[in-house]
């Protein structure tokens, strides 16, 4: 891991010297300040001099007004900067604090007085934009002072994205306290490690659009996964960060990658002056709430029980330089007004101790076997090291507890637990399941049901740095990093919570950035930045002490009826990605070029990035069985078996690859001041994802045959291919803004008051790599194998004619398993297998259609932003998009109809580009700035967002109910909400606030802040389980055909704990005819609409309560002490999980239809401390 950054540092260096060598360039800030000069007569001023300075860096900047009185000053941080204009003849006007916040266009217009330019007129007040006169974007600036006020729970600043208007989220826990997905988003998630999750997708959507959608920058570069989209693989600690600026509808051409929300992160940087912190933050299960419903089968309330410890700080000024011998002591100098430095750290010590209840296995059960079956795989597993599951209390149990009738003669309630009966047979033969008690009972008990402890524990350390250094009044060069490393050992409760399942992951996450700014002209900046980004883990390293050579073992039923759900698992969890092998980099150029033209403000620009995907699922390789009853594992005789392997030989397949992408860009923009009180915005951006590659053309894909029939049975594997599809170079954006600020309108004196928006803008969208990635399984590397079922006669043949193979591995790795001959398969001349193994289909192909255009978004908005009184601001508008070629992953054997069941493959999965979406909101938000200790925003949105999937992530609930004709998913996104309402506040408490008295000092420097949402209920599909045929593959689930109507409309908790809406269950109020067994269907299926009922409203309030204690006496006028306690969910409100896509609460034959499968998160109380100068 080490050589690899060390790789990257050089990567860096080398990269840096040839864009310094060639004067390449790319802003390290996007923020300006611009304005018109005019005379008291309202008169263009040209030639005026524009002096801008820092205050915290004291460096400057100079330009002068065109000869149409504009001026712009790009490449601006966030912060307070102090700004002159003079000209001959005029008195000069300084404006001692202008505010500038990220990433955005401060307007700030000057009119200047007649009179000697030694008389000055100051400006002392904040000069800070009320409304927004410069461009129609729809954003927020999320400033230091919310970062570190507002309550986040994990100290998670990605928490606040939601208070951006345009933007929906909810924020909400789930009763463990884990993130809570919205509703049938497949993708690794929001954040469940605090500042520390390997790939961060926060559940937000902007402007109506897929979580997906979403981009997310630190100082200018991506910090995106590449297999999820709307992932962020660097979270930002609190401390590190100077300002976000999240635009949910940008209309700048430097904008791209993804149409949704930018979230754009400026690190904090240095000052003339040394500042720091220190803080220490604790969360306690003991002082956090149980919800109020825990979950089906009056399943008990229960509250999050985590652990946690996050504790670090920061410290920046100015640089201290060596003096190497030269001039007076002492040996340093500070670097003021030249060299700054910044560091911030945040260390995370978290345990977790979950429980559960479940049966298990007896002691006396692994000494019967050991004795009686010493040879056998199985006796091997139940002697290895950490076979114990880690039992709290055995909970006695009767016999019925277990599934049996009062009346069984098949177990035997005994002190040590349950006698259910005894090995028979002989290794290798079969245990019918007619004869579930095996050799008969035989008084040892033989399983247990107990409580369980679910230990886990996380260690997290992130390293933030930041230098600038100001080489010359013209040259800067930045370089910041952050190092994010992670520890995080998880039991499996599903493998009863053994410590041979555990398994330690090591995931290491980092960003360097290096940018270099040089000032040409006073009207000419040019830019240059290169960053290089990487997330990597290795668990086969970091689970030295996980058997991966030990197959996930299922004993199902202990061979007794209707306990299926009682199922003991040996061995680590089973998936592709355990052990998880990753290895992701990112590596970005950008160049940009501003050029002020008169009243023109120009940029130029491009921007290359090389993404590399390395990661290794190595976790296929490794088997699972499953076995009919604990005599059967006893056997060594498997029912069911599952591998991925070589269909050329049967081994362990090579699951390394080493898939390439990138994007390349160009973009011109041209922010025109038309008028004083008009600006155009105008811009256009082209921009070029390049298709998946494989370095060492390890990729296959299935090529279509001949429309008109042939689509599936002339196809072809063809193997390898330099790139998946065929490029799409066609994606033009052209964008269009403008900001009118009317002196008057309707008769009304507007003038500095009022400012109408508007714009329009097309947004092409990157495709996450995890639509194409399972290319990877593809034939003829890789096939997936299910077969069952071994049995001995009853209705298959033992080990299945013989394919089962039961065998542990030679070692720990999941590579050591031996070859399985009976999964050859052998391939004709186009490719495809022509045998068949177990008499099923057991492959699966993942590709991509001959066309694969790029997903594109037309948004639009229109608004008014109005300054009342009392530091108060409006704003109502419209918000819109329509979203079209979005993808959907779907079988193809339900595209095209001619596929007979002679067909080789299962599925055939593509990345399917024919889904549309559209949205439609009114916003209205009403802002007072901060002022007398007291702000806050608020925001509403009534909106609806309709299309036919909501996420292009793969996932079982992504799959649609309907495929075969897209037109008949329309309807609500599975995230759109009619009412929305976020708020947000800052209250500084009046009593004795400033005093430094005793009084001061005891009663003042209280401080309330919080977050209220709320929002009406999610829509739900209701389902049936069973497969109606549709004469191709079958539908499951489907939806049912018919509503009878006179379901309740109720969307209160009450109706979804109680499931009223439904009385008598789902069957009375929908028909499931046409949509149970194989018949006819025509003219029944899709059935009813997508999505078309109601889930339950949401309500949440977090609070911060926090006492700051000064400490100006002793140490610097800033220096102070604050102690605060969060509150999440402060009044322990009770909110319900949603009701999730062909789940128990939308199954119209399950008795939970209709219900919410549980609560969300109670209050939960940190308690933090935190020192300041």
């Amino acid at each position: 891991m080490l050589r690899s950054l060390f790789s990257l540092t050089r990567i860096i260096l080398c990269g840096l010297f040839i864009f310094l060598a060639a004067n390449i360039a790319q802003a390290q800030f996007k923020a300006s300040i611009q304005g018109s000069i005019t005379d008291t007569g309202g008169g263009l001023v040209p030639d005026a001099k524009v002096t801008l300075t820092n205050t915290e860096t004291g460096k400057t900047q100079e330009t002068t007004s065109s000869g149409d009185g504009f001026y712009r000053l790009s490449g601006l941080a966030p912060g307070k900067y102090k700004l002159t204009v003079e000209k001959q003849g005029y008195r000069q006007k300084v404006f001692d604090n202008v505010v500038v916040n990220a990433e955005a266009v401060q307007g700030v217009d000057v009119p200047l007085e007649p009179g000697e330019v030694s008389a000055t007129v100051t400006v002392t007040q904040d000069t800070e934009a009320t409304i927004d006169t410069e461009n129609a974007n729809i954003d927020k600036a999320i400033t230091t002072q919310e970062v570190r006020e507002l309550p986040q729970f994990g100290r998670d600043p990605y928490n606040l994205i939601r208070l951006t208007p345009g933007v929906f989220g909810e924020g909400a826990r789930g009763s463990n306290g884990l993130s809570s997905n919205l509703p049938n988003q497949p993708g690794p998630g929001g954040s469940n490690r605090s500042i520390f999750q390997t790939e961060n997708q926060v559940q937000v959507s902007a402007d109506g659009q897929r979580i997906t959608a979403n981009n997310y920058q630190i100082d200018g570069t991506s910090v995106n996964s590449l297999t999820h989209g709307g992932a962020a693989v660097i979270t930002p600690n609190q401390e590190s960060i100077k300002e976000v600026r999240v635009i949910a509808n940008a209309y700048s051409s430097e904008y791209g990658r993804n149409s949704g929300a930018q979230i754009l992160t400026v690190s904090q940087n240095g000052t003339n002056q040394f500042h720091g912190s220190l803080f220490l933050k604790n969360d306690s299960p003991g002082l956090n709430a149980f919800n109020k419903y825990g979950g089906f089968n009056n399943a008990p309330p229960v509250r999050v029980n985590t652990h946690l410890n996050q504790f670090g700080g920061s410290l920046g000024g100015p640089l201290p330089i060596p003096r190497f011998g030269e001039g007076p002591p002492p040996a340093f100098r500070l670097g003021r007004d030249k060299v700054f430095f910044f560091f911030s750290y945040e260390g995370l010590r978290s345990t977790i101790s979950d429980t559960t209840n479940s049966f298990i296995e007896t002691p006396d059960y692994r000494s019967l076997i050991s004795q009686l079956r010493p040879n056998t795989i199985g006796n091997q597993i139940l002697t290895s090291s950490g076979i114990a599951p880690r039992i709290i209390s055995v909970i006695p149990v009767p016999c019925t507890a277990a599934g049996f009738s009062a009346t069984s003669t098949g177990c035997r309630q005994l002190p040590g637990g349950l006698d259910i009966g005894s090995p028979t047979g002989a290794v290798g033969q079969y245990v019918l399941s007619s004869n579930p008690v095996g050799g008969g009972l035989d008084n040892i008990p033989d399983i247990e049901f107990a409580q369980l402890a679910v230990p886990s524990k996380q260690k997290g350390n992130q390293y933030n740095i930041r230098v600038d250094y100001i080489v010359t009044p013209k040259d800067t060069v930045t370089v910041s990093g952050y190092r994010s490393i992670f520890d995080a050992t998880q039991s499996d409760a599903s493998a009863n919570s053994r410590p041979m399942a555990d398994v330690t992951t090591h995931p290491i996450n980092s960003l360097i950035t290096v940018t270099y700014t040089r000032t040409i002209s006073s009207t000419t900046i040019n830019e240059a930045r290169f960053n290089a980004t990487r997330f990597a883990f290795n668990e086969l390293q970091s689970s030295r002490a996980t058997n991966f050579g030990i197959p996930r073992i299922q004993i199902e039923a202990f061979g007794l009826p209707g306990t299926l759900n009682k199922v003991i698992q040996f061995g680590a969890p089973y998936s592709e990605t355990t052990p998880g092998i990753f290895a992701e980099n990112t590596f970005e150029f950008r160049d940009t070029l501003r050029k002020v033209m008169g009243n023109h403000a120009w940029s130029f620009g491009g921007e290359l990035r090389k993404e590399q995907d390395n990661n290794n699922l190595v976790g296929a390789a490794r088997p699972l069985y499953t076995f009919g009853g604990p005599w059967n594992f006893a056997n060594d005789t498997p029912l069911f078996y599952q591998i991925a392997a070589s269909p050329q030989n049967g081994g362990p397949p090579s699951t390394q690859r080493h898939f390439r992408s990138g994007t390349y860009a160009l973009f011109a923009q041209d922010d025109w001041k038309f008028r004083p009180n008009l600006t155009l915005n105008l811009g256009l951006r082209w921009e070029y994802f390049a298709p998946l590659s494989e370095a060492n053309n390890v990729l296959s894909n299935l090529v279509l045959g001949p429309s008109g029939g042939q689509e599936l049975t002339g196809a072809r594997i063809v193997t390898g291919l330099d790139q998946l599809y065929p490029p799409d170079r066609n994606n033009f954006a052209p964008r269009v803004g403008f900001a009118w600020s009317p002196k008057k309108i309707a008769g009304f004196v507007t003038e500095n008051k009022l400012v109408l928006r508007g714009g329009f803008g097309i947004f092409y969208n990157r495709i996450p790599l995890v639509d194409f990635t399972n290319t990877r399984a593809n034939p003829p590397f890789e096939a997936r194998y299910t077969i069952c079922c071994g049995t001995g006669n009853e209705f298959s043949t033992p080990f299945a004619d013989g394919q089962i193979l039961y065998a542990l591995g030679a070692n720990n790795t999941p590579f050591s398993y031996p070859a399985n001959p009976a999964l050859i398969l052998t391939f004709n001349s186009n490719g495809i297998p022509t045998n068949t193994v177990n008499g099923t289909k057991q492959v699966e192909i993942y590709g991509a259609p001959a066309d694969v255009p790029t997903p594109y978004v037309y948004a639009y908005s229109f608004d008014g932003q109005y300054e009342l009184p009392h530091k108060l601001t409006a704003e109502v508008g419209y918000q819109g998009s329509a979203s079209r070629k979005l993808v959907r992953l779907v079988n193809q054997r339900f595209i095209f109809p001619n596929n007979p069941d002679t067909f080789f493959a299962s599925g055939v999965f593509f990345p399917t580009p024919d889904t549309t979406a559209s949205y439609n909101a009114l916003l209205a938000t009403l802002t007072r700035r901060f002022s007398h200790g007291f702000q806050f925003t608020g925001h509403y949105r009534w909106s609806k967002s309709i299309d036919i999937v909501s996420s292009d992530e793969v996932g079982a609930p992504t799959n649609p109910t309907f495929p075969l004709d897209v037109r008949q998913e329309r309807g609500p996104s599975d995230y759109d909400v009619r009412h929305y309402l976020v708020g947000s506040a800052l209250y500084e408490l009046p009593f004795f606030r400033g005093r430094k008295d005793a009084l001061g000092v005891i009663l003042g420097g209280w401080q309330v802040s919080g977050i209220a949402t709320y929002h009406t209920g999610f829509p739900w599909t209701p389902v049936i389980g069973n497969c109606p045929s549709t004469n191709r593959p079958v539908v499951c689930p489907a939806r049912p055909t018919q509503y009878f109507g006179g379901a309740g409309n109720d969307t209160s908790n009450d109706a979804f704990i109680t499931g009223s809406n439904f009385p008598g269950g789902g069957t009375h109020f929908f028909s499931t005819i046409g949509a149970t067994g194989f018949g006819p269907t025509a003219g029944l299926l899709p059935g009813i609409g997508r999505n078309s009922f109601r889930g339950p409203k949401y309500r949440n309030i977090d609070l911060t309560i926090s006492k700051r204690f000064g400490l100006s006496r002793f140490l610097n006028e800033g220096a102070n002490l604050e102690v605060r306690a969060n509150f999440f969910n402060v009044f322990n409100m009770q909110n319900l999980q949603s009701l999730n896509f062909n789940t128990s609460s939308t199954n119209i034959t399950d008795p939970n239809f209709g219900r919410s499968p549980g609560g969300l998160a109670g209050r939960v109380i940190e308690i933090q401390g935190r020192f300041s100068f």
